[in-house]
């Protein structure tokens, strides 16, 4: 099966990045504050710029529109399964990571497995959707969770470019700015880059926390309620968008509700680090939902493909 194959080749090298990122904090005292620091100033912004350059205009607000909802939605479920479960996880910190997906370099190598680059627009304009949530919303939810005020937490949304990136790309693709052909390597470079540092921080966080001491069965519960949400949530606005607009047509709509499948994003503990902030869940929650996706994603794109 490509997908399998494009997984193994392209996304589970970068799990060795965790357990480097691991070795390097346990042995040389590798810190994380100086790549977070590298990822939310150069690397993120850089990464959506180039990103939506190369997004179709109308599929752009489609898939932005239906993954920024999705995400917004899933504060719904997050809120029930700390108040149904008493989940010890901070209920902001566990907001965000239902709602922030890791779309960039888990959805990009089933894509190119499965179409080439036929229908990377989509799956660039979808992963812009969740970039115009994580790092404004996800953010600001990070910040609260160190017990930040609403003011102090907005200013940490507004000191980050990653917003301003996303609001500059857009406005350069409705012009239709074109990156220099050159400059691809170096894009590429930066979105693999970006993906292996993201790792080598979980790898890093991961050193803190107590594995004999962890909550298997409540994370267990989390994850499972997160992915059923997910698929749930996304099948309704992909059917409404069906009825609505019409915009997406078969293919599409598989790929869009494929993305229920994928892990949080690495961003949740690039941005808990960065803050310093409940750095050992948000890793575990991540590392958690990166091993379930390693087998959910090729089971559902057998499903749906």
């Amino acid at each position: 099966m490509n997908v399998l194959n494009e997984l193994l080749t392209n996304v589970v090298p970068l799990y060795g990045f965790i357990i480097l990122g691991y070795v390097a904090s346990r042995w040389l005292g590798l810190k994380s504050k100086p790549i977070s620091s590298l990822l939310l100033y150069v690397l993120i912004p850089v990464v959506i710029f180039d990103n939506i350059l190369k997004a179709e205009p109308a599929q752009l607000a489609t898939a932005m529109s239906i993954v920024f909802l999705l995400a917004a939605l899933m504060n719904i479920p997050a809120a029930l399964v700390n108040r149904r479960f008493g989940s010890d996880v901070h209920p902001d910190l566990l907001r965000c990571s239902f709602s922030y997906f890791n779309i960039g370099w888990f959805g990009i190598p089933v894509v190119m497995a499965l179409f080439g680059e036929a229908k990377m627009p989509l799956i660039i304009s979808a992963y812009m959707g969740n970039v115009l949530y994580g790092d404004t919303v996800g953010y600001y939810l990070v910040s609260r969770s160190k017990d930040m005020d609403v003011k102090d937490s907005i200013k940490n949304v507004l000191k980050i470019p990653a917003i301003y990136a996303l609001i500059a790309a857009i406005i350069a693709n409705a012009y239709g700015v074109k990156m220099p052909e050159s400059l691809e390597p170096v894009m590429k470079g930066a979105s693999w880059t970006l993906s292996a540092l993201g790792m080598i921080i979980i790898g890093v966080t991961l050193t803190a926390v107590d594995v004999k001491n962890v909550a298997y069965a409540q994370f267990s519960t989390i994850m499972a309620v997160r992915y059923v949400a997910a698929a749930l949530i996304l099948g309704l606005l992909v059917w409404l968008e069906s009825l609505v607009i019409g915009q997406l047509e078969g293919d599409e709509q598989k790929l869009m509700l494929l993305m229920a499948t994928f892990p949080i994003a690495a961003n949740l503990v690039v941005f808990a680090t960065y803050i310093d902030t409940e750095t050992e869940d948000a890793s575990i929650l991540v590392t958690f939902s990166s091993i379930i996706s390693l087998v959910l994603v090729p089971a559902a794109c057998l499903l749906l493909f």
